[in-house]
């Protein structure tokens, strides 16, 4: 039985009014990662991470106990009530497992080395950092999302913010692109990692001789355009990427991101995918935690799925 969609998306939008964020982590969750980097909090220009990566770990949680409610015998009963959804992601908070989480601070904490490695200056906002609203674009909750982003800027704004450094595809192109439809006095500048890296003629430290494919994100892929980048700065490091079926501005999506409201869907398309890039090769390269969270859940033993930030931070960083 399909989850109760309405329900899904009520509780989102609730949780994003209530604490900025689709799913109710305490703020320490958000800028943890970032304690004894040294990063400066007052700053004209700032990582933003848009709090995917701290949050995927919790998503992947909820969404695997909502894919067993799908298949349960009880489905019917338990998705007639949106208070047991409520439940359910609550006893999750605490039971998603300490690996993920620090597994994605440390991809925040390795694009960090990359970035100090370039000439760029940047500090970070902490307890300030925000949630882009990227969900309730996804799901056309447009009224919810122009409300967030209102509040997101205003706060920016006030924090005298003037540059944001973005990590993952949703936030740069919400970041970038979307807030600058609805809010007419949006005047941000954003650039992805990615773009900062490229532009900045890195050296390697080391050279790696391994074989991968690249899953590009369709954010980046379909409309930031954002392909040439993360390839560059492979191959500079020895990487050889072997080009899956499907890639470049014709990729095919990671299942994502409609894992939360038909989990069982959502892992069918991922398996589509998986199949495409393993035929390629064994060891799969994402850029995205959303992307990396759905592939991971479907992937075989024998193969390895990793972000970007881990191969480019053992190419260019001590």
């Amino acid at each position: 039985m399909a989850p109760p969609i309405k329900e899904i998306l009520r509780i989102i939008v609730e949780n994003v009014i209530r604490v900025g964020m689709p799913i109710p982590v305490s703020r320490r969750v958000v800028f943890k990662w970032a304690e004894g980097l040294g990063l400066k909090k007052n700053s004209e220009t700032i990582l933003f991470t848009g709090t995917l990566y701290q949050l995927v770990p919790y998503i992947t949680s909820i969404v695997g106990r909502l894919e067993s409610i799908e298949k349960s015998k009880l489905s019917s009963l338990l998705m007639s009530f949106g208070a047991k959804l409520s439940g359910i992601a609550d006893r999750l908070l605490v039971r998603t497992p300490r690996g993920e989480i620090e597994r994605q601070y440390e991809v925040l904490r390795r694009i960090v080395a990359l970035l100090k490695k370039t000439d760029t200056r940047f500090g970070y906002l902490y307890e300030d950092d925000m949630y882009s609203g990227a969900l309730l674009y996804d799901m056309g909750l447009d009224n919810y999302f122009r409300e967030h982003a209102e509040k997101v800027y205003d706060r920016l704004k006030d924090l005298g913010v003037e540059t944001l450094i973005t990590v993952d595809p949703h936030t740069t192109y919400i970041m970038k692109e979307v807030y600058r439809e609805v809010l007419p006095r949006y005047s941000l500048k954003v650039k992805n990692y990615l773009e900062v890296l490229s532009s900045s003629d890195l050296t390697p430290y080391r050279i790696i001789r391994k074989d991968v494919t690249i899953h590009d994100p369709c954010y980046y892929a379909r409309y930031l355009k954002i392909v040439e980048e993360p390839r560059k700065l492979l191959r500079s490091g020895g990487i050889n990427i072997i080009e899956a079926n499907r890639v470049r501005e014709l990729t095919f999506c990671c299942g994502g991101p409609i894992e939360s409201i038909s989990p069982t869907l959502s892992r069918s398309v991922a398996l589509m995918r998986m199949d495409e890039l393993s035929t390629s090769c064994k060891n799969i390269v994402v850029m995205c935690p959303i992307c990396y969270a759905n592939l991971s859940r479907v992937k075989a033993v024998d193969t390895n799925v990793d972000d970007i930030s881990n191969y480019l931070y053992s190419i260019y960083c001590e």
